[in-house]
């Protein structure tokens, strides 16, 4: 399912509630009436709302886990969200100024790519930089940060003897969204406002930073059940990749090596690949004696204007090579030699270039479009898999660096984790980022409110001016969110266009 499709789907699903609740409540239906009433649902454009009074005790029960330390807690997390604050705010500044300089710099280039910044908040779609295929997982992990951040909020309020009418959870086109309703907290000291206010993004730090460990700790955790370190498991193999084919990868081998290059984990899997795709040493050194023994060299054709062909046109174990001659130690050697790929890894002694001499051999390039690669993939207790073709198609392979130890594991475990942990952190920290900037009907409008407030009390005399001053705050973070919006749907159209 692609962007558009999404799209799609979620504006016929909530036409289609939007229209049965109207008709249902309009032909006074009761059965309909009272299921909604009991179960708290409710339905509204492009929204479903879900609310209940039952969690209120449990709540209340958490709150009473270790009061003394609930309350350094809560104390400790609102002086780091209030330090969050003006980091926040330039992190959306600078973004926005990354973003409106690749915008425009694109626009005024004609349409020539450029170098895109790293930004520090990305703006981030599904189906378009985000893959459609983890789509329950940030979803979850959506789910769960919003979740917690509202949790923060509820056991904050107890601990200062505040009263919770209810929580709920509303899904807004595919985004879950928890809520509290709280009594009116401005009547309590602004000490007490600030550890309310600030639990949520508290909440959310901390999430980001046990998933952070969780993620750090996983291959340490697995390592009983779970090989790491020792190469790559291949999980899936898109078909419009040419590795798959007779002879090729299939799912389940343990790829060690790309080339000359070491794959241990994830990680040097990924630096392997960037490797193959750059390097320049695709050549081969080979002895003379292999060469004269193993040639098979039939009358040479082009087969166009770059590619010439020297071996049999039906062989499917042959290709053509062309020697470089050394400009230190030329030799009387023929230009093209028709010879066994497999034999040619098994006996060259290393990779070469033009400029890079072989010891006592010389360097055979094969004959191949000028954009294709022989790479050698070693696998582990199989043989050595030969792909012909272009390195960016060895992309399409879905690998794991987690390797199970037994048939009866499954490598979805660990990889499930890590993918789960992996927007765990970029959700929930993204939302104590976004939150905790000054802005309407955000945290960091009521935060910045009370710390105008106290900080200004004893140099501005009228609570009126204090009150504008943070007005004009939170209309500066609004407006920088609105501009960093404007900017990131901006930039995601022109990905689509």
């Amino acid at each position: 399912m692609d962007f558009y499709a999404l799209v799609f789907f979620v504006v016929v699903f909530y036409i289609a509630l939007l229209f049965f609740d109207v008709l249902f409540k309009s032909c006074s239906h009761y059965p309909y009436l009272a299921f909604m009433k009991m179960t708290g649902l409710s339905v509204g454009p492009f929204q479903l709302r879900w609310y209940t009074t039952s969690l209120n005790r449990l709540i209340l029960k958490m709150s009473f886990w270790h009061p003394r330390i609930q309350s350094d807690w809560f104390t400790f997390g609102s002086w780091i969200t209030i330090c969050l604050i003006v980091p926040s705010m330039c992190m959306v500044i600078v973004s926005s100024a990354q973003l409106f300089k690749l915008i425009f710099t694109e626009a005024t280039s004609n349409g020539q790519s450029a170098n895109q910044p790293d930004t520090f908040l990305e703006p981030i779609v599904p189906g378009i930089n985000l893959p459609m295929a983890d789509f329950s997982y940030y979803i979850l992990a959506l789910m769960f940060s919003t979740v917690f951040h509202e949790l923060g909020h509820a056991l904050a309020a107890i601990r200062e003897d505040m009263h919770i009418d209810g929580v709920g959870l509303m899904l807004i086109l595919i985004l879950p969204v928890a809520y509290v309703h709280l009594e009116d907290i401005t009547s309590l000291p602004s000490s007490k406002q600030l550890r309310i206010m600030s639990a949520g993004v508290w909440h959310n730090i901390v999430q980001a930073f046990i998933a952070y460990l969780v993620l750090w700790l996983l291959p340490y955790t697995l390592f009983p059940f779970f090989t790491i370190g020792h190469g790559v498991m291949t999980t899936q193999i898109n078909p419009r990749s040419g590795i798959n084919d007779q002879g090729g990868l299939v799912t389940g081998d343990v790829i060690t090596k790309l080339g000359n290059c070491d794959v241990r984990d994830f990680g040097s899997w990924i630096a392997c690949l960037n490797h193959t795709m750059a390097r320049i040493d695709s050549g081969f050194c080979l002895s003379p004696e292999f060469v004269q023994h193993h040639d098979e060299t039939k009358p040479v054709h082009y087969v166009d204007d770059y590619i010439i062909n020297c071996c049999d046109p039906n062989s499917k174990t042959n290709l053509c090579f062309e020697y470089i001659e050394s400009l230190s130690n030329p030799q009387e050697l023929p230009s093209h030699s028709c010879l066994n790929v497999r034999k040619v890894i098994e006996r060259s002694t290393s990779f070469c270039d033009a400029d890079n001499q072989c010891v006592s051999a010389h360097c055979y390039y094969p004959a191949i479009h000028k954009n294709h690669k022989l790479v050698v993939i070693k696998r582990k207790k199989k043989n050595e898999v030969l792909f012909l073709g272009r390195p960016i198609e060895l992309q399409y392979l879905s690998v794991t660096q987690y390797i199970p130890k037994t048939e009866y594991l499954s490598s979805n475990i660990p990889d499930s984790i890590e993918k789960f942990c992996k927007y765990l952190i970029m959700f929930a920290g993204g939302l104590a980022i976004i939150n905790v900037i000054p802005c309407f009907y955000f945290d960091g409008e009521k935060i910045s409110r009370v710390l105008v407030n106290t900080m200004l009390k004893d140099h501005v005399e009228h609570l009126s001016v204090r009150l504008a001053i943070s007005i004009c705050l939170t209309i500066f973070g609004s407006s920088m969110l609105i501009i960093y919006t404007i900017l990131s749907f901006w930039s995601i159209l022109r990905v689509i266009n």
